[in-house]
C-alpha cells in the first residue's frame, strides 16, 4: 500500500528530529523473524536505549486491528495534531452521559488512556512541528527482546541499503 502524504511529512519529521550522532534509526521494522509486527520507526541511542513510533494518520488507522509493536523503552503514537483533536472529541462523546465523569476528566479522558498504557504521543502540526503532548513512561525490555530489537533494525537497515543500491545512476559502483 502506498504511502500518504500525511505519512511522509511525518516520517521526514521524525527522521529531522532523530538523525543525530549517536541515534540510530529506521523505518518499517520487522520485529523478530516471524514477519507478525511492523513497528513505524524505531531509534537506538549508544545508551542502550529503544524508542518505537506508531504512525497513525486516520481514524480508521488508529482504530485498526493491526498489532502495535510497542516493545522500547519508551513507546509513542505519533499523529497530526489535528486528528489528536478528533480522538479527544470522540472520547469524550463516548462518556458524555456517564454521570461519574468530572467535565475536566471527559476533556482528558483520550490523554488518560495514552497515560494508563504507558504511551507516549507526539503530534505534528501542518507546517511541520513536532510537540510532545504526553511522554511515556520508562518500560524495561529485557536482554532477549533488546537483542530482538537490535536484529530486527539491522535486518530492515540492510533492506533499505539495498534499495539505494539498486537505484540507477547514483555513481555508487557506476
Amino acid at each position: 500500500m502506498a504511502k500518504t502524504e500525511k505519512t511522509k511529512q511525518i516520517e521526514a519529521v521524525l527522521w529531522k528530529e532523530n538523525n543525530k550522532q549517536g541515534i540510530f534509526g529506521c523505518f518499517e521494522v520487522t520485529i523478530g523473524w516471524g514477519g507478525q509486527e511492523i513497528v513505524d520507526f524505531i531509534t537506538y541511542k549508544t545508551n542502550g536505549e529503544f524508542r518505537c513510533y506508531e504512525i497513525k494518520v486516520s481514524k480508521a488507522d488508529f482504530k485498526s486491528k493491526a498489532k502495535l509493536s510497542f516493545h522500547g523503552d519508551f513507546n509513542y503514537y505519533v499523529m497530526p495534531s489535528e486528528l489528536y483533536e478528533e480522538l479527544k472529541i470522540d472520547a469524550k462523546k463516548e462518556v458524555e452521559n456517564v454521570k461519574y465523569y468530572t467535565e475536566k476528566e471527559k476533556i482528558e479522558l483520550f490523554d488518560t488512556r495514552l497515560k494508563n498504557q504507558n504511551l507516549g504521543l507526539i503530534t505534528i502540526s501542518p507546517l511541520g512541528y513536532m510537540r510532545t503532548v504526553i511522554k511515556p513512561k520508562r518500560k524495561y525490555p529485557d536482554l532477549s527482546v533488546r537483542m530482538t530489537l537490535l536484529q530486527s533494525m539491522l535486518r530492515s537497515s540492510n533492506r533499505e541499503i539495498e534499495k539505494f543500491y539498486k537505484v540507477p545512476g547514483h555513481g555508487y559502483w557506476e
